[in-house]
């Protein structure tokens, strides 16, 4: 039961977060970069996040289930703080 609620929670924070991918991504480049950038930065993440099921699986096998799921959360944490650090606020100004 715990697997099943806290699967569906992660699911929403992580429609959330793409949900806002295209309107941040939007914002950070000019229009003529914009589809070629938004697809590298998309897929090069999908790419490395095919690797989230054998990472937290082999963490699960070694330690256990409660490891596996710190592990995946606190990714979700580190790129909460990574983009609020690096992503500029474009409140205001003008799109190029």
């Amino acid at each position: 039961m715990a697997l099943l609620f806290g699967g569906a929670g992660m699911g929403i924070f992580v429609s959330g977060m793409l949900g806002g991918y295209g309107a941040l991504m939007a914002e950070l480049y000019p229009t003529e970069a914009r589809a070629t950038a938004e697809n590298i930065l998309y897929n090069a993440g999908r790419a490395l996040g095919s690797m989230g099921p054998l990472v937290v699986g082999f963490l699960v096998n070694k330690y256990s289930f409660f490891i596996g799921t710190v592990f995946l959360a606190g990714l979700y944490i580190l790129d909460l703080i990574v983009t609020a650090a690096f992503i500029p606020e474009r409140k205001g100004q003008p799109l190029r």
